[in-house]
């Protein structure tokens, strides 16, 4: 009986471990997927702004000499518009489905609407309320957590944000980089 009991322990634990190590994967890939289209709906959104609209910042005080301190900057990478996207961005987590690869059994999250009505395949993609609901709530996690570091990057047009911002700022998916995930 006490040999029966310690191997029922021995395989609840392995059986825990194993299942931990499985949802720990699955909150990777998610989070993962959803600061991936965070970062790609922020650059669309950008690149859709004209280029010729400015925005003026500064102080609108007016100095002794009687100048005033205002600057025009482009609209698209300013604070102002970034902060505004960053407040709706994730609405369109419900455009996005969820792919699993089947040799890894990893996820990952594409979009199954297109923005110019060009035909997607969507075969093996699972699109639902689940999917798209835990996708905007990671988003806007991401969004209010790193929001600071998202409006720097994207006012400065930083390189590779996907990158530096899913893979080094997150922590989600670092050790997966040389993987190529």
């Amino acid at each position: 009986m006490n040999g029966w009991v310690s191997s029922m322990l021995c395989l609840s634990i392995v059986l825990s471990l194993l299942l931990k190590g499985a949802l720990t994967r699955k909150s990777q890939d998610l989070h993962c997927g959803a600061c991936r289209a965070l970062v790609d709906e922020l650059e669309w959104e950008i690149s859709q702004v004209d280029p010729k609209r400015t925005i003026q910042m500064g102080s609108f005080r007016i100095n002794p000499d009687g100048s005033q301190s205002v600057v025009e900057v482009p609209y698209a990478r300013s604070e102002a518009h970034l902060t505004e996207l960053l407040e709706r961005i994730c609405e369109n987590m419900k455009d996005y489905g969820e792919k699993v690869q089947p040799s890894t059994h990893r996820k990952s999250y594409v979009r199954v609407i297109s923005r110019d009505g060009t035909k997607m395949d969507l075969s093996e993609t699972k699109f639902d309320s689940d999917v798209s609901s835990s996708l905007k709530f990671v988003c806007e996690s991401i969004a209010e957590e790193y929001e600071d570091e998202l409006i720097e990057f994207f006012s400065h047009e930083a390189e590779n944000v996907k990158d530096r911002l899913c893979s080094k700022r997150t922590g989600e998916r670092v050790e997966f980089k040389d993987q190529g995930l």
